[in-house]
């Protein structure tokens, strides 16, 4: 199953916002050493399999509505950030959630603008759009703090939002984590597209 094979690659909790010690957690532990590290701030939920999710879309004015699914739970939820031009159906994207389900977490999984079910247009997608998309969820649809698991170019996207919004977000788990890519490739522009390091296409990268 995909999630016997994630990497915590970085766990950490702001102290002083919630009153939790940081915690460590190593490759051989994973998503669910880190959950259980967590106190239990809320009560416990039915039963997993009681639990469904259905599409819903998050409404922007001024940007493309983004299709997601959100599993009620307990705190910490997760956000499942995926990777290039990949789907919240994916095989990551439904083990994590039947992964919180089984722990009575809450979790959330969504499709990028452009792609999936989403609002917009692939071929106008940057980086800075998708950072947006996962603040957008961050902030309109997640409750309380969130542990962000990315998978991919998602893991690069997960690290943006970690620094942008870091009272939400107590812990990170970068699964094949495409930071080091994206880096090289905007390294290896040329001096003549120097303009473009402001804003690299996705299908740049």
């Amino acid at each position: 199953m995909a999630v016997a094979r994630l990497a915590a690659v970085a766990a950490w909790v702001p102290y002083r916002s919630w009153g939790w010690a940081a915690a460590p957690v190593g490759p051989h532990r994973g998503l669910g050493a880190l959950l259980a590290l967590i106190p239990q701030r809320a009560p416990r939920w039915l039963p997993a399999c009681r639990q469904k999710t259905s599409l819903s879309f998050l409404n922007r004015p001024d940007l493309p509505n983004l299709a997601y699914k959100k599993l009620k739970g307990k705190s910490p939820g997760i956000i499942f950030i995926p990777g290039y031009l990949s789907y919240m159906n994916g095989t990551k994207a439904l083990a994590i959630e039947e992964f919180c389900k089984s722990l009575g977490h809450a979790c959330i999984r969504f499709d990028y603008s452009g792609v999936g079910s989403s609002d917009g247009n692939s071929e106008e997608s940057t980086l800075g759009k998708w950072r947006k998309d996962v603040l957008s969820i961050i902030d309109d649809l997640a409750d309380g703090p969130q542990i962000l698991v990315g998978s991919s170019l998602g893991g690069w996207l997960m690290l943006h939002a970690a620094i942008a919004r870091p009272e939400k977000v107590v812990a990170l788990i970068g699964v094949a984590t495409a930071a080091d890519t994206l880096v090289t490739k905007f390294n290896q522009l040329p001096v003549e597209d120097s303009g473009r390091k402001n804003c690299i296409s996705l299908h740049s990268a």
